[in-house]
């Protein structure tokens, strides 16, 4: 399929059906114990219809996986023009950061299950796989100052960041996103651009070694 081939909007619907029915059975059961029928019977859809677009339970749940990670990939990676004229500045975010929360935030119940308890494995994963690779890695890359001034090679620099930032917003969607998104993506500057030690202040009465 092309990629930028349009989807059939009742495709599009089925789908959305079925994800958001896995989602309901996910908080109330584990994984294993799902089966086809309790999919289609939460999302009000025959076994036919599901197997119109899916081969078997572990083809969907990989496919739900691949749909919503490619859609989250186009709403938070910068564009070209974005990486030419992006600087960071505490006061304000980059537009991929600020993204990655809108987009998060919209569709809260699914990420707030996949990356619980009860989620598959496999997401969380290769969700910290895809922020690292084609939206702090590129974003990073793009901007002259951390290319200059980064004294430690890069690959831990982002998977430092990528995994502390995963790690708050799983933080984030459990205690209800009582922050707005343009709060979260502020202080997540913050914290890249000063470290967690200046952020409280502590600069001066920790030595670190050289």
């Amino acid at each position: 399929m092309s990629k930028n081939k349009k989807i059939d909007p009742r495709t599009k619907r089925t789908r959305r059906y079925l994800r958001n029915a896995l989602i309901q059975l996910l908080e109330e059961k584990d994984l294993n114990s799902i089966t086809v029928q309790d999919i289609t019977d939460k999302a009000e859809l025959t076994r036919a219809t599901f197997y119109l677009h899916y081969q078997d339970k572990q083809h969907f749940i990989l496919r739900t996986i691949d749909e919503i990670l490619n859609e989250f990939i186009e709403q938070v990676k910068p564009t070209e023009e974005e990486n030419k004229i992006q600087e960071l500045n505490e006061g304000h975010p980059p537009l991929a950061f600020l993204r990655i929360f809108e987009f998060i935030s919209e569709n809260h119940d699914f990420f707030r299950v996949m990356l619980g308890d009860r989620g598959v494995p496999e997401f969380r994963s290769r969700m910290l796989k895809i922020v690292q690779e084609k939206v702090y890695g590129e974003l990073l890359s793009s901007i002259g100052q951390f290319q200059e001034k980064l004294s430690i090679p890069k690959d831990i620099f982002i998977s430092y960041i990528t995994s502390a930032h995963l790690g708050v917003v799983c933080s984030w969607l459990e205690n209800g996103m009582v922050y707005s998104p343009v709060f979260m993506a502020t202080q997540l500057t913050k914290l890249t651009l000063l470290g967690p030690i200046r952020v409280v202040g502590l600069e001066n009465k920790i030595r670190l070694p050289k």
